[in-house]
């Protein structure tokens, strides 16, 4: 019996062994893959209504140029609603899913609804203010100067945030102010977005100076220029408002190539 008995424990420790090495559970395998799966949707942005491929360059600190190249496009840079765009050089395997009709229909076309087109509400801005002396005709055979010759300030007003480079700074600056105050082109250039589609921004206006330059003016409270308008420095393109903030004031940007930079380097001294 005694022989026996020490068999039977023998038997079992060896069976404790093996239940050791068994692998690691599911649970623990698929919390990788989840993983893997967030970061992978970190490279992909699916396109939706009202915005545009600069839209979506300013939104995630990109060269629109180099955006473009990444997914295939060239000037107008048309994109479609429900459309994925790679953000990085990774190689990106997407599934194929048939797209419904809306997915089909591009940005200019989308149903007029909450998610209408921005050109849509600068086309209402442009018939409220067909007075505005500011407003110059949309001239799209006109080309980009090759560099910024100056800049100027885009409104008046108070100072109330610099720009600061830290993780939760400004990349610009806060110009505190009345709304209604005038909001002027920094620069000469082209109008390349208008709307209110990047959270945070309220009524947001972009205009590209060179192939590498673009300022942005936020949280205006009525839009002047459209898309596509090309302006002068000092041009009215807007009025001061607290769209998508708390007060009134501008949220005045300038990029190269996707880079945020402080404009106070940029602009004259007062």
């Amino acid at each position: 019996m005694g022989k026996i008995a020490l068999f039977a424990l023998t038997f079992i420790g060896l069976i404790g062994c093996a239940q050791r090495s068994v692998p690691a559970p599911i649970s623990v395998i698929d919390t990788q893959i989840n993983l893997d799966n967030d970061r992978q949707s970190q490279l992909i942005h699916e396109v939706q209504a009202n915005e545009t491929l600069y839209g979506i360059a300013w939104l995630h600190g990109k060269d629109y140029q180099e955006l473009a190249t990444l997914n295939g496009l060239t000037e107008p840079y048309q994109i479609k609603i429900g459309q994925k765009l790679n953000l990085s050089k990774k190689i990106i395997k997407q599934p194929s899913v048939k797209a419904d009709t809306r997915s089909l229909e591009t940005v200019n076309t989308a149903p007029k609804s909450k998610n209408t087109v921005a050109s849509s509400h600068t086309e209402e801005y442009r018939r409220k203010s067909t007075s505005d002396k500011s407003l110059s005709p949309v001239a799209s055979t006109k080309k980009l100067p090759s560099r910024v010759s100056r800049w100027v300030w885009p409104t008046e007003g108070k100072i109330v945030g610099k720009f600061s480079t830290a993780e939760a700074g400004n990349s610009g600056l806060l110009i505190a102010n009345s709304i209604g105050t005038p909001v002027v082109s920094a620069a000469e250039g082209k109008v390349v977005y208008v709307g209110n589609a990047l959270r945070g921004y309220g009524n947001l206006v972009i205009i590209k100076h060179t192939d590498t330059y673009l300022s942005a003016y936020a949280h205006n409270n009525k839009i002047l220029v459209e898309e596509r308008q090309f302006v002068k420095a000092g041009e009215m393109i807007a009025e001061m408002g607290n769209s998508g903030t708390t007060e009134a004031k501008l949220r005045f940007e300038i990029r190269f190539k996707g880079k945020s930079l402080d404009p106070q380097q940029f602009l004259p001294r007062k």
